[in-house]
């Protein structure tokens, strides 16, 4: 169970694929989890404010495509399961249509808090949740502004709904907000739900990282006592000189906010953002720092390197780091890389007794090997 067998399942996934011909993993082997950091998808219809924009999908020969919300729910809970991203996105987003059906907007599509919460309660909570999943899909779309935007949406329907606030903490740090942003969505969440054990974690994880910002210098008069002329963008914004502070700190042994900075520059350089090139080598170098520090942010994104590097064992054992520490985010992928690895074995196996029925010496050992460890 757990961690090790999710490995082991992996291990004898590349053992039977070499043995088929192939010499490694291909790229549609891996985790569909890698869409979080590699795809780069448009948002396939507009929020639960707008018009959808759905590009028609064909239903199998024989079969009718699901018309009523729950069907679509389950539709779109299916297809995001089996790693169909865009798929899912669609159906929450007709699920999320029928739910709302006549729901007053404004001229930016916006709906109001009395409405949503009118429409989730006669929905029996339905809207709030459909957001809810809907923006963890986005996130792994690579569609960060529309996961936020569900997320906050979601919260507004059903503020007492513990996953809403959870989605919203996780796509805020994923968008790269400030730290007291996120600190302030995470009070928020624990307003309306103050039992939450992971609201209270991730709370208290974003005060400490804030507690050991270094303090802002302020700019010093001249000797004519006139101050110097305002900072270019790349200051006022934090930008690579924010980037290279955070090397600097991860690149100090000594330094207590270490594993903190190495996670954020880590998590930088797997995403090619703030104007630094992506480099996967030195995102893991960085994420492991972070990781070996205890950060589970960082714990995360290594996870997701490491399949993104093709080395899903490594990035499992990661991911379950984060998910016992409970992110939630982890706990998904993890989650999708066990049914994936499952299926893969299924396949693997039959392929390997059709070898072994044709006389494959070799298939006929493995197999032998995998009904021994059975």
């Amino acid at each position: 169970s757990g961690p090790k067998l999710l490995a082991s399942w992996l291990r004898k996934f590349v053992a039977m694929t070499v043995l088929g011909g192939a010499n490694k993993v291909g790229p549609n082997d891996k985790c569909c989890a890698l869409a979080a950091v590699a795809a780069k998808a448009k948002k396939c219809c507009q929020a639960a404010g707008g018009a959808a924009l759905h590009t028609p999908l064909q239903a199998a020969k024989g079969q009718v495509l699901p018309g009523a919300a729950d069907d679509l729910w389950a539709t779109a809970v299916e297809a995001a399961r089996a790693g169909e991203l865009t798929k899912a996105a669609h159906f929450y987003t007709m699920a999320i249509d029928a739910v709302a059906r006549g729901m007053p907007r404004d001229q930016d599509g916006r709906a109001t808090d009395a409405d949503l919460l009118k429409f989730n309660a006669s929905s029996e909570g339905k809207l709030a949740k459909l957001l809810s999943e809907r923006s963890g899909v986005y996130l792994k779309l690579g569609d960060v502004p529309a996961a936020v935007e569900d997320a906050e949406t979601s919260t507004r329907a059903d503020p007492a709904e513990e996953k809403g606030h959870l989605r919203l903490a996780v796509a805020f740090e994923a968008a790269g907000a400030a730290l007291q942003v996120q600190l302030e969505a995470c009070e928020r969440g624990l307003a309306e739900c103050p039992g939450s054990e992971l609201l209270v974690n991730r709370k208290w994880r974003l005060k400490k990282a804030i507690a050991s910002q270094p303090e802002p210098q302020q700019p010093q008069d001249d000797q004519r006592g006139r101050r110097p002329a305002a900072e270019g963008p790349a200051v006022a914004n934090g930008g690579l000189l924010a980037v290279e502070e955070a090397r600097r700190l991860a690149d100090d042994a000594f330094d207590p906010r270490r594993a903190m900075a190495a996670a954020d520059l880590g998590s930088v350089l797997a995403s090619g953002t703030h104007g630094v090139s992506k480099d996967l080598c030195q995102a893991e170098k960085y994420l492991r720092i972070g990781s070996e520090g205890g950060d589970v942010s960082a714990q995360r994104h290594l996870g997701i390197v490491l399949l993104e590097l093709g080395r899903p064992v490594e990035g499992a054992e990661e991911l379950s780091k984060a998910a016992s520490a409970g992110d939630e985010h982890a706990a998904e992928i993890l989650q999708q890389l066990s049914e994936e690895a499952e299926a893969k074995q299924r396949e693997a196996r039959a392929k390997l007794e059709m070898l072994a029925a044709s006389g494959d010496l070799r298939a006929k050992a493995m197999l032998e090997d995998l009904q021994s460890e059975a």
